[in-house]
């Protein structure tokens, strides 16, 4: 949980600001894993709540889309959101309410970022060769071990089978 206590906003009025600064090393939020999360975040008392603002960095693990293989992407979060006062429904888009005595749960607005600035097609480095597409070894590790010269597609097991007839 990434908890932050907004007690002076809730009954300041509106343009009050305050900074929080985060740097933690290993957390896990739900099924997200941080290597570490770090940046400044802006909290702005508006009128039906607290604005939150700020620029995050951290690293999102993740699996390469070449190897498969486990890795931490390093990524940029923009959070920009609106936080519910006390009392307030929770909606789709307001999915974070301050608690009565003032501290928020930002682990919500965090995880959602996070995984949008994860890429699509995550690589764990730009020269990944990938995965050997007849026996699944990755390569990064060394030359595979498969004998690439008799591996046959068993679609193709057709025409092989005429290769072979004398004619």
């Amino acid at each position: 949980m990434i908890k932050v206590n907004l007690i002076a906003l809730i009954h300041a009025k509106p343009g009050a600001r305050e900074t929080v600064v985060l740097d933690t090393s290993s957390i896990i939020v739900d099924d997200l894993d941080l290597g570490y999360l770090k940046g400044t975040l802006h909290f702005t008392r508006v009128a039906y709540g607290i604005l939150v603002e700020g620029t995050l960095d951290a690293q999102v693990k993740t699996e390469c889309t070449r190897c498969l293989t486990p890795f931490y992407q390093p990524v940029v979060i923009e959070l920009e959101d609106t936080i519910s006062l006390p009392g307030a429904d929770l909606t789709p888009e307001r999915p974070v309410r301050i608690a009565e005595d003032g501290w928020i749960d930002l682990s919500p607005l965090i995880r959602e970022n996070a995984w949008v600035a994860v890429p699509v097609k995550p690589i764990c480095s730009p020269d990944c060769q990938g995965i050997c597409p007849d026996c699944g070894g990755n390569i990064n590790l060394g030359e595979c071990t498969c004998d690439k010269t008799t591996a046959i597609d068993p679609r193709w097991s057709a025409l092989q089978a005429l290769l072979e007839t004398p004619g």
